[in-house]
């Protein structure tokens, strides 16, 4: 009996609890205060519309204006009705074809409502009222209810969004008795949503990433909206603003964090934030910023930025293996710009080159965004920058991705992104921990492979979202496991310098239990190649398997341990230093295992995969591999030897000498150096030497130097002095041996010339810019 009690009780708990309840009551109280009775209120205020209108008068003149004002403003050609569609629930070929007919047929119907009631606005015309009246009320004759919403959540709720800013916009246009049938459509509707939306998330708890959620969480925006536009007329309309506000306040997102990453990758990026931005922004238009505040809404755009490239390049996560941009993409950058007055964004939306939205689809931006964004822009100054002014590398610590660029924004840009996400392999995230990508000269060259015909399909479950399809290790052909937010890796170090970047990633958990280590090393060198140390150990002795992934067939010469990948002029050569050729073997197929459907396969790409495999069975192996993209005019991989270390590893390439240690050792000694780090690089070109340490604390050699505590920089010596630069993340000592009298020094707090030739500096914490000159 007490537990049937307890049961009752817990039935009987609000949506939300007491201290949930009691934030949503207090910014519901402010919202009914200080939003006016009137309508507009979804992204437009009625004190816009004079500018507006003389806006669109104004448009044609502009370029492309034409366009978007015909956009603006549809033909009044009595379109025919679209016919309710039947909610039909995905997860087999020929269902997800029905669901998606389903949810195009209600997005197409109400953006015709959306698009006739801006018409309506812009021109007062009587004509458009009555056509966003007729669209709107054919709307609320649907039977859109719990189960729509169970069966197809995509119908229920690309019918919802337009529809309620049709009603919004159009609401003067409508008579009493319309308003009224449309209302009480819209307000059945929103009680579903909102018993949908809200008991899977608090506003005072953290929300752990979950498989079930990323739906939900992007119908947020719309139970935001729908508080907005019901707000004086609805009862519970201010409470479900008011808490969808306080979560984009307070809790946003599921996938990121303050850094601005997105754990699904960029796809699920784009078509979430489009939806969560159009909200806030509109929030942020009638005096409500607060949101818009947080890191994550400041740093978000630059997860475009570093990651979507100017041209079809790879990425993770779900319906990535190609990203395009997109003017949907550059809208939201271009957003963003405006929104935090940061002119970055922008200047990348542009070099982007894509013309504006033109289409009425519900996941991107779309023509009436497109029109209403040139209007906010026009009236925002920002100034021309320079994408060259940004660091070059960025890391995303939320979602655990780095993004590495030789020149980001630029056609012979080399970007590599590496993934070691504490969100594992949750929802539309992959089992991809510790993989890369690699786009270069404007191509993809190693890619995140595998395609999605229909959510969980046989080849998306079984390929797309495994290791095995993935720029990662096997051990003994098993991978990580999927659809698990604690088959996570984390990001261990991340250096960064004008010439270099250094990440570390341990995804030892995420391969439990087949693994007991799994190290990458990531060292790109000089910004033009990259040098990856493996280190991988087994619960038992297996054959361990080295993945590489290609939009095109591969050429391979086992007996050097070499695979090349060319896409049009991009040529990407990986060389395997360690172990020996003899020691490895290579396969190459262009076939998935499980296979696409073959109506899917048929209009897609085909895609290669080269497995390097160890001969023979072991418990630990290190795996060192030189990367080196090139174009095809240009002479390509240079002349590479792996050098005799009695610790850790070191190589000469072409007139690079690099070192790496392993891990626990943080020693190398090779090549008349000797290392207590990470890694370091030497570059010679006659009597000048280019070096860069990671995480150093001491070097001897040609060079000597010592610090008390770790260290990564970069230095140049000649002739007539040394300098280094660094950024210091605590003060030190730091003894040099630069090999002559020094004669003035900046840059340090304080230095002495030491009798036995050496310097010993005192150096504060922050950017250090260090000169010795003899």
């Amino acid at each position: 009996m007490r537990q049937l009690l307890c049961l009752i009780a817990f039935l009987s708990l609000p949506v939300f609890a007491q201290s949930d309840a009691n934030l949503v009551a207090t910014r519901s109280a402010e919202f009914s205060q200080k939003i006016a009775n009137t309508h507009p209120r979804l992204l437009l205020r009625p004190a816009d519309l004079p500018a507006l209108r003389a806006f669109l008068k104004d448009l044609p003149a502009q370029p492309d204006g034409a366009t978007l004002a015909k956009l603006a403003l549809p033909a009044l050609d009595n379109k025919p009705l679209i016919p309710e569609p039947r909610a039909v629930k995905n997860g087999t070929s020929e269902g997800t074809q029905l669901w998606q007919a389903g949810y195009k047929a209600a997005n197409d119907t109400a953006a015709w409502a959306q698009r006739y009631a801006l018409a309506w606005l812009l021109t007062e015309d009587p004509a458009y009222g009555r056509e966003a009246a007729r669209w709107l009320l054919h709307l609320a004759s649907w039977s859109i209810d719990r189960d729509t919403y169970r069966s197809n959540d995509e119908l229920f709720i690309q019918s919802l969004r337009p529809m309620l800013f049709a009603y919004d916009w159009a609401h003067g246009a409508l008579s009493e008795d319309e308003r009224k049938t449309v209302s009480r459509a819209l307000i059945a509707r929103m009680e579903v949503l909102a018993s949908q939306v809200q008991p899977k998330f608090s506003l005072t708890r953290p929300t752990v990433p979950d498989n079930s959620l990323s739906h939900p969480m992007r119908f947020i925006s719309t139970l935001g909206q729908g508080g907005l536009a019901l707000l004086h007329e609805h009862k519970a309309a201010a409470d479900w603003l008011a808490w969808s506000h306080e979560y984009y306040l307070r809790q946003f997102p599921v996938w990121g964090g303050p850094a601005g990453g997105w754990a699904e990758g960029l796809n699920y990026w784009s078509t979430g934030i489009t939806q969560h931005q159009r909200f806030l922004e509109g929030m942020a238009l009638l005096g409500f910023s607060e949101p818009l505040a947080r890191p994550f809404w400041r740093n978000t755009a630059y997860f475009g930025v570093y990651n979507q490239m100017p041209y079809g390049g790879s990425f993770f996560g779900d319906l990535n293996n190609i990203a395009n941009p997109s003017g949907s993409i550059a809208l939201i950058l271009e957003k963003a710009a405006v929104l935090n007055a940061d002119p970055y964004p922008l200047a990348y939306a542009r070099l982007l080159r894509q013309k504006p939205p033109a289409s009425f689809g519900y996941y991107t931006y779309d023509g009436i965004d497109a029109f209403l964004q040139r209007f906010r822009t026009g009236q925002a100054a920002l100034p021309d920058v320079k994408l060259t002014e940004l660091p070059q590398s960025r890391y995303f610590d939320d979602i655990g991705v780095v993004s590495m660029h030789s020149a980001l924004g630029s056609p012979d840009d080399i970007m590599l992104a590496f993934r070691s996400s504490p969100q594992g392999s949750a929802s539309h995230g992959f089992a991809d921990q510790n993989s890369f990508v690699l786009n270069a000269f404007g191509q993809p060259l190693a890619i995140n492979s595998g395609y999605r015909e229909f959510y969980d399909s046989p080849h998306h479950v079984g390929w797309s979202r495994q290791t095995k399809s993935k720029n990662a290790l096997l051990f003994g052909g098993e991978g990580q496991r999927i659809k698990d937010a604690s088959a996570s890796g984390t990001i261990t170090r991340f250096a960064d310098g004008a010439s270099y970047s250094f990440a570390t990633g341990d995804a030892s958990r995420a391969y439990s239990p087949h693994a007991e280590r799994a190290l990458r090393h990531v060292f790109f060198v000089n910004r033009r190649y990259f040098v990856m140390l493996d280190e991988a150990s087994a619960a038992e002795a297996v054959k361990f398997q080295w993945q590489l992934h290609a939009r095109s067939e591969m050429s391979l010469v086992p007996e050097r341990g070499e695979i090349t990948q060319q896409q049009k002029d991009a040529r990407l050569t990986v060389r395997f230093l360690s172990p020996a050729a003899s020691a490895l073997t290579m396969r190459q197929s262009d076939t998935f295992e499980p296979p696409v459907g073959a109506s899917y396969q048929a209009k897609m790409p085909n895609e290669w995969h080269v497995t390097t495999e160890t001969r023979s069975p072991a418990q630990q192996q290190d795996f060192l591999t030189l990367l080196y993209p090139w174009r095809a005019n240009e002479a390509g991989l240079p002349n590479v030897q792996t050098l005799p270390a009695s610790k850790g590893y070191a190589a000469r390439i072409g007139d690079d000498l690099i070192l790496i240690a392993r891990e626990a050792e943080k020693q190398v000694e090779a090549a008349g150096w000797q290392l207590a780090g990470m890694a370091a690089s030497f570059s010679s070109e006659g009597d000048t030497l280019r070096f860069s340490l990671i995480e150093a604390r001491s070097l001897a050699g040609p060079l000597e130097l010592s610090a008390s505590a770790a260290l990564s920089l970069e230095g140049l010596r000649t002739p007539h002095g040394l300098s280094l630069s660094a950024t210091l993340r605590e003060p030190l000592s730091l003894r040099l041996r630069p090999g002559f009298g020094v004669k003035t020094l900046s840059g340090a707090q304080s230095w002495q010339q030491q009798a036995d030739g050496s310097v010993l500096l005192q150096l504060a914490a922050g950017p250090l810019q260090l000169s010795l000159q003899r």
